[in-house]
């Protein structure tokens, strides 16, 4: 098993190298394929995400692509502390890079055309504090299942200003390092493990308000982020406290977004849901270390009125445990 070790970590390593995530990136609790079994006590985790859209979407249906481009990158570092058995604080810092190449427009008429902006920015994203309370817990010999709630507040520390290449405009509000706002997430997570077999579901929304972006007032839709995985022990058979775990890992995900405002006006472009398929792995080598790797492939778009919607997702984490 050395190998497959040091190998899982050159992977996750070069994921981390290419410094990439994603626009709005409200997925701020990227706390692991099993968040409440590997996020406990008191730690550092590093996550990585990346995400690309360069596919045109009508609702459903995926039009002719046009030659826009967007891309997200996130680097974002967490601090947990449990402060009891029961309850964790977190704090959640991203540095973000967001990349336009050519810029999509969609007039009254619903004709579409690429307009030539270019332009990127790079630099702190909004940073978010939270808190969670673990309300219940229950073992048995062969089972533990664990259910908790999630309450925080994301401060408008990034900037809104970015413009594009040329100065001429400012950039979409998506592709700025901030929302501008100061905006309230409520969340809900659920753990269940049975012999070498666990499911997690996770919920996560956010309540956006108003603010500036650019030389305009923009409100973010309030959204809501969900999945439920499927994590299996490959290694090893029998749990050892001190040894170390491979696990394999499916998930169902999603992100249904409502529409933004724009100066009061609610954006006919905007807003939506997507579904993906996240197959991850992960690897724990005790009693410190946690390293995942996972992809995410959309299965689904219905996304109001004509957008670009996302065609690909990477992430990849490293958590360490402080000792207790």
């Amino acid at each position: 098993m050395g190998k497959l070790f040091v190998i899982l970590f050159c992977l996750v390593g070069i994921l981390f190298l290419t410094y990439r995530v994603e626009a709005c990136d409200y997925c701020i609790l990227s706390q692991g394929i099993s968040p409440l079994e590997t996020i406990r006590g008191k730690g550092i985790r590093v996550t990585e995400r990346y995400t690309v859209l360069k596919s045109v979407y009508k609702g459903s249906d995926k039009l002719d692509t046009h030659g826009a481009k967007e891309e997200y990158w996130t680097t974002e570092f967490t601090g947990f502390y449990g402060i009891s058995e029961n309850i964790m604080l977190l704090a959640v810092v991203p540095l973000r890079k967001t990349k336009l190449d050519g810029h999509l427009h969609v007039h009254e008429d619903g004709d579409v055309e690429v307009e030539s902006d270019k332009g990127d920015e790079f630099g702190l994203g909004d940073i978010a504090l939270l808190g969670r309370y673990t309300f219940f817990k229950t073992h048995t010999i062969d089972t533990t299942t664990t259910i908790a709630a999630i309450v925080g507040v994301k401060f408008p520390t990034g900037k809104t200003d970015g413009k594009t290449g040329d100065g001429a405009n400012f950039l979409d509000a998506h592709l700025q390092l901030g929302t501008g706002s100061t905006d309230f997430l409520l969340g809900l997570s659920l753990s269940h493990a049975i012999g070498r077999f666990s499911m997690a579901a996770n919920l996560l929304g956010s309540i956006n308000t108003e603010g500036d972006v650019g030389d305009k007032k923009h409100q973010f839709g309030n959204t809501l982020n969900y999945d439920l995985t499927a994590r299996y022990r490959v290694y090893p058979g029998k749990i050892s406290p001190l040894g170390q775990q491979l696990f394999l890992a499916l998930g169902v995900n999603g992100e249904i977004r409502g529409k933004e405002k724009e100066d009061g006006i609610e954006l006919t472009n905007s807003g939506g849901h997507t579904i993906y398929i996240s197959p991850g792995i992960q690897v724990v080598v005790s009693p410190h270390w946690v390293f995942e790797l996972s992809y995410s492939h959309p299965v689904y778009h219905n996304l109001n009125g004509i957008q670009l919607g996302e065609d690909y997702k990477i992430s990849g984490g490293v958590t360490y445990l402080f000792k207790k």
